[in-house]
């Protein structure tokens, strides 16, 4: 099961959900489900933002769904390189439709500390996009001459 900053065992991993600007970071056992994990993310998601997640376009919002089942989970490409993109979390290469709620972090050789981009399922059956965005450092600090 997830935990709260108050139940943090030493056992457990930081998890970083992504998606556009906001990084959500879980703690889990990682021996967790993801199906488990991932109803903790929709629990602080709805906590958070009762109103929807927050998008890029103003006064929009994303709706935020009740199911995990309607949550669609990516690893990076190359952890070493986020410009890469993201492919869908699968227990099988071959079989990529497989349901993997039912994997832990472990199990699918995640990390401590290890990125998860999140999208929701869109309707009527369009692939979910993962966006995620992160800060651009030379525009945060440029070089001072």
């Amino acid at each position: 099961m997830a935990r709260t900053a108050g139940e943090v065992k030493s056992s457990d991993m930081t998890l970083r959900f992504k998606h556009g600007k906001h990084t959500i970071l879980i703690f889990a056992d990682p021996l967790d489900t993801f199906e488990t994990i991932t109803s903790e993310l929709l629990k602080v998601l709805h906590e958070r933002y009762p109103e929807g997640l927050p998008t890029d376009e103003p006064e929009t919002s994303l709706e935020i769904p009740d199911d995990f089942r309607k949550v669609v989970l990516a690893g990076p490409n190359d952890p070493y390189d986020n410009s890469q993109g993201w492919k869908k979390l699968v227990k099988d290469e071959k079989n990529v439709d497989e349901n993997m709620m039912d994997e832990s972090p472990r199990s699918l050789s995640i990390k401590d500390g290890g990125m998860i981009a999140f999208a929701f399922k869109a309707e009527g059956g369009a692939r979910a996009e993962f966006k995620v965005e992160f800060s651009n450092v030379d525009e945060l600090y440029p070089d001072e001459e």
